[in-house]
């Protein structure tokens, strides 16, 4: 009966929405004035299209453009890269000794030591020294960090950039590039002690709270950290519940270059791997002559199509940004250019693009809903669709859809990249039809005063229209 009457409140939606020329009509009604709203759909087999609103104004696509970069990547550099870290050497080895220096080139790996990896470790520097024959070295340890030149988005807003999720990569990159303030909370209203940092920097400058002023409130997480994103001194607002023993924020490493010498410098000390302190030198401009050099080892990322799972499932920030560094060859702004060429070859409507950052969290991206329709049914077609489509979140299953439906027809049927900014919610991804076949979809809310729910519900039924009726 629950079915029943659902379906028949469905109708009159079903009507207007599948009569192309009413499709405006309804998302004018006042509810809707003022949000601008982009629809595109098309058929994956035939490229027609089925139906469009808005579909060729850019709107702001929020982390539903990370499907861009992801497609893109995939497609030039394949679903078995893998992020190197390479190691050399320009002197000899002599009884378990390096007469020389030893260099260690960062070329932006996201994974070493991430939470959502179980390898590439810190240990795995170590194994290679061993696998060489190196105890000591009798020289310099260079850490050559110029592959990129990192910088924090100018455009990414001031309550975003010093959390966990604005991570922004570097040469070298460690734990995600994330650091846990930990905190202490008793009653309602009382302030909140700062317990601990972790992890923290060896040496000064370390990470420092220089005014907390967040209280024991409500049940969610609503702290924020503020600051220089590349500094490190912090202030704490907001709230997070009462009576928390141990409650973890999570804000973005200031130098995640510096953690990672810190941490490897550690691990060489704790496996007794011998060196002069004053000897470590971190180059961040300088290009070193590698053809002089001796490469005696690599420690490798997992393969490009599992870091796409997660980044997609996920929506994974850091690692989305570090693979426009990988496809510019550690030049972000070059990553840009490739990106769009190769939507050009694509023949995407690259006019109804413009590219700010890879993970979208910036309002000056911009795409319309028919551009990213036409690279959903081409990567569909794809010899990689299948790595592409497999990284898709599945209503009622997994990542950031797994709340949207656990009910037939969406449940295990709809594969969906979200997005979420303040005031933009985007909907990207496939779903097959009652009919047998598959669509494209992109839906994207921009500006609306509607809430979230209302968004959602909204969303929802259309795709259970679309099952319907094509």
């Amino acid at each position: 009966m629950h079915n029943l009457i659902k379906l028949l409140l469905l109708i009159p939606v079903i009507n207007v929405l599948f009569s192309q020329s009413n499709l405006s009509y309804f998302f004018q009604q006042k509810e809707w004035q003022s949000t601008i709203i982009g629809i595109s759909v098309k058929d994956v087999n035939t490229k027609q299209t089925l139906l469009e609103y808005n579909s060729h104004i850019q709107l702001v696509p929020a982390s539903t453009f990370k499907l861009l970069v992801t497609a893109v990547v995939l497609e030039k550099l394949g679903a078995n890269f893998r992020f190197s870290t390479p190691i050399y050497i320009n002197g000899k080895i002599q009884n378990n000794t390096l007469y020389g220096d030893l260099i260690i080139q960062g070329k932006g790996d996201p994974t070493i030591e991430s939470r959502f990896f179980q390898s590439p470790k810190l240990s795995d520097f170590v194994e290679i020294l061993k696998k060489n024959n190196i105890q000591k070295i009798n020289g310099k340890i260079i850490f050559d960090a110029s592959y990129t030149q990192s910088d924090i988005n100018d455009n990414w807003i001031w309550e975003d950039i010093n959390n966990y999720y604005t991570a922004i990569p570097y040469a070298f990159n460690i734990y995600d590039n994330e650091y846990h303030i930990f905190l202490q909370s008793e009653s309602e209203n009382n302030p909140v002690k700062v317990i601990r940092i972790e992890p923290q920097y060896v040496s000064k400058p370390f990470i420092e709270i220089t005014e907390n002023s967040l209280i024991a409130k409500g049940k969610g997480d609503n702290a924020y950290i503020f600051g220089d994103p590349l500094g490190y001194t912090k202030r704490l607002k907001g709230s997070i519940p009462p009576f928390q023993k141990e409650y973890s924020i999570e804000g973005s490493l200031p130098n995640s270059t510096r953690m990672f010498v810190e941490q490897l410098v550690a691990v060489f000390q704790k496996h007794q791997i011998l060196f002069q302190q004053s000897e470590i030198l971190i180059n961040s401009k300088d290009s070193l002559n590698y053809s002089a050099l001796h490469l005696i080892g690599e420690v490798h990322s997992p393969p490009l199509s599992e870091i796409i799972r997660l980044t997609n499932l996920h929506s994974i920030n850091l690692f989305a940004e570090a693979m426009l560094f990988a496809i510019g060859n550690g030049n972000y702004e070059q990553g840009k250019i490739e990106v769009i060429n190769f939507l050009k070859k694509l023949n995407t409507n690259t006019n109804e693009i413009n590219i700010d950052d890879a993970c979208g969290l910036s309002r000056l991206n911009g795409i319309s809903t028919d551009a990213l329709c036409q690279l959903l049914v081409q990567m569909y077609v794809s010899k990689r669709g299948e790595v592409f489509l497999k990284s898709l979140p599945v209503a009622g299953e997994n990542g950031t859809m797994k709340n949207f439906s656990d009910t037939f027809p969406l449940k295990g049927n709809l594969r969906c990249k979200t997005g979420y900014i303040q005031r933009v919610r985007t909907y990207s991804g496939y779903m097959t039809t009652k009919s047998g076949k598959t669509l494209a979809v992109c839906v994207f809310f921009n500006n609306f005063n509607n809430g979230i729910e209302k968004i959602k519900h909204t969303t929802k039924i259309f795709f259970e229209t679309l099952y319907q009726n094509f």
